[in-house]
């Protein structure tokens, strides 16, 4: 039966390991792909409960830096130079479309998204509004070189297989290790109520032998790396490295 089992999951994850292995998944088609429907797999669950706003995003560089507020009742679109002599955009997007697009122009970023809302256009944890995630970071360099892109990739894909056991909802290749994220029943308005959560989301990847980061899982408006974008950090010969979706539910 467990052989059977794997067999299965073999069959259903071919798809994505040879998209992980392949050099025409950075594609930008491919990468607008990944970010849409990661994204309206993040948001739908606000939106199926009438939650429209607000949801934070951030990408950023060593010369800029991206303010992005979705879903604004309204566009705008602020630049200005901040103390570092840096260019800080501060957006207000009114749809994915024009996420989309913001991210397509300003793709020399490290793009990032807070999958909780907000009661307000400011990132804090006083305007905290609820999350129906849970996640984990599973950084990678605690276990193998990252520097090398096939062994990183390699070591993802002999990860998937275990990762199942957690029942996650979204598995996101971050460029140096794995993103997992488990939407939850109901929502949750407290930072208590998340760390319960987070706290069976934690033990069950520690049982599979990995560790996740306890920075990211003690911080319940942590950001994440949006698929579909890149990882400044890593750089394969003259690419960067991408951040892709693996793994959906349903």
């Amino acid at each position: 039966m467990k052989g059977e089992v794997f067999r299965s999951l073999n069959l259903q994850f071919l798809s994505f390991y040879r998209k992980l292995f392949n050099p025409f998944f950075q594609l930008i088609e491919e990468m607008d792909k990944n970010t849409i429907i990661f994204l309206k797999t993040l948001l739908k669950p606000y939106l199926e409960h009438g939650i429209e706003r607000w949801f934070y995003l951030f990408g950023m560089n060593n010369n800029e830096n991206n303010f992005v507020h979705i879903f604004s009742p309204y566009y705008s679109h602020k630049k200005f130079r901040n103390k570092h002599n840096q260019t800080d955009y501060v957006e207000y997007l009114t749809n994915l479309n024009e996420v989309l697009e913001k991210i397509r122009k300003a793709f020399a970023n490290n793009w990032y998204i807070c999958p909780a809302y907000f009661t307000s256009d400011i990132y804090r944890v006083e305007t905290f509004g609820g999350t129906f995630w849970t996640f984990v970071d599973i950084d990678f360099k605690h276990y193998i070189n990252v520097g090398n892109e096939k062994e990183t990739k390699e070591f993802a894909k002999k990860q998937m297989e275990n990762i199942m056991m957690c029942d996650p909802d979204m598995i996101v290749f971050s460029g140096g290790g794995l993103h997992i994220y488990k939407q939850l029943d109901k929502m949750v308005t407290t930072k208590e109520e998340w760390l319960k959560e987070e706290a069976k989301l934690v033990e069950c990847v520690r049982k599979i032998g990995l560790e996740p980061d306890p920075k990211v899982s003690n911080n319940h408006i942590n950001i994440l790396r949006i698929p579909g974008t890149i990882n400044l950090r890593y750089k394969d010969g003259e690419k960067h490295r991408f951040v892709d979706l693996l793994y959906i539910k349903n």
